[in-house]
């Protein structure tokens, strides 16, 4: 029985740290959501005044259109993070893909704190729906 139970825990680690299949971010996604996290204070923000859709392309890119505008945003994917890059292609904000499956998507960033001092954790987490 021990045996059985280790060999359970040895696959389901091994499933749960593996990279999310790549492909499934391809493709448009909606905002739905955001939770805000700063100092063990949160909030969630739904039912946005406009709608937010980010595209994934194949081409290691990202366009995020809203009302009339749009920009894009190289990036780059490692695993289970999304490192959206500057024009000389360095990092500028890193997401971890929490979930990612064909019709959702949760995304992680941790934000620099606001006010200077130790034990600060401010962070955002986005879902997302898949636009057909």
């Amino acid at each position: 029985m021990e045996k059985w139970l280790f060999v359970v825990l040895v696959v389901w680690i091994n499933v749960s740290c593996q990279a999310p299949n790549q492909e499934y971010l391809v493709g448009k996604w909606k905002l739905d959501s955001v939770h805000y996290h700063y100092n063990n204070f949160s909030h969630s923000s739904t039912g946005w005044y406009q709608e937010e859709i980010y595209e994934y392309l194949p081409t290691d890119e990202l366009i995020v259109r809203a009302v009339d505008a749009y920009i894009k945003i190289p990036i780059s994917i490692n695993g289970r993070e999304i490192h959206h890059l500057d024009g000389q292609g360095k990092p500028e904000e890193t997401y971890r893909i929490i979930k990612l499956e064909k019709s959702n998507l949760v995304l992680k960033v941790e934000n620099t704190p606001l006010f200077s001092g130790k034990n600060q954790t401010r962070y955002e987490i986005r879902y997302f729906s898949k636009v057909p």
